[in-house]
């Protein structure tokens, strides 16, 4: 396998916004592809429009969701209007990231979490991360079935029978006539209560237990 970095953090609350929600502004129950790969490039101090290819998988867990009522003000002609919205927000987010790309890249985003100064955020702007422990694999076990640990997006095109909730997320973007086209990927959402087995001749498993389910 490539390098790749294991990324462990926490969030006290959080929303990753659906793109589809505007007046309840539904959030996803973990961070879709899109946002951690825009994390990374943050982090690393990517330029606007450049982008490093990586493959990333997602699993975690939260201990419950809510609503959090909020006064939206629009201008319009000079005139303020007050609307209702709700805002969905997961508490105490455990995250497990992991993130496989060329070796400069892995490397700079490794030096960059542990020797950076700044915080980081993963949602919307005040969505800090916690990083409770960052390393960087270089191996990994094999294995033919396996029940994982934790909630987690699982590609379809691996793996067509697998039940849960079915996504279409974003991954990653290129501007066409000034605007972006977003590439996406299918994915179940399987959650840690209502797991099943999963079988293939190859299973990902790093060095700590847990499954490792790129979209690539």
């Amino acid at each position: 396998m490539e390098k790749a970095i294991r990324l462990q953090c926490f969030q006290n609350l959080v929303n990753y916004r659906k793109p589809s929600s505007f007046i309840i502004k539904e959030t996803y129950p973990l961070p879709p592809y899109s946002t951690v790969i825009g994390m990374f490039h943050k982090i690393i101090g990517a330029k606007s429009g450049e982008y490093y290819p990586m493959n990333i998988s997602i699993q975690g867990d939260y201990e419950s969701v809510f609503s959090d009522y909020q006064s939206l003000k629009k201008f319009k002609r000079n005139v303020m209007t007050t609307m209702p919205m709700y805002v969905h927000k997961l508490l105490n987010v455990n995250l497990i990231i992991h993130m496989q790309a060329e070796d400069e890249i892995v490397d700079k985003i490794y030096e960059s979490i542990i020797n950076g100064r700044e915080s980081f955020t993963l949602g919307r702007n005040e969505d800090i991360v916690r990083v409770d422990l960052v390393k960087v694999i270089t191996d990994v076990n094999t294995v033919y079935e396996l029940i994982p640990k934790h909630s987690i997006y699982i590609p379809t095109k691996k793996y067509e029978n697998v039940n849960g909730i079915n996504y279409r997320l974003n991954t990653k973007y290129v501007i066409e006539n000034e605007l972006r086209k977003w590439e996406k990927v299918n994915v179940v959402y399987i959650e840690k209560d209502n797991f099943e087995t999963i079988a293939d001749d190859e299973i990902m498993v790093d060095e700590d237990g847990d499954v490792i389910m790129f979209y690539e």
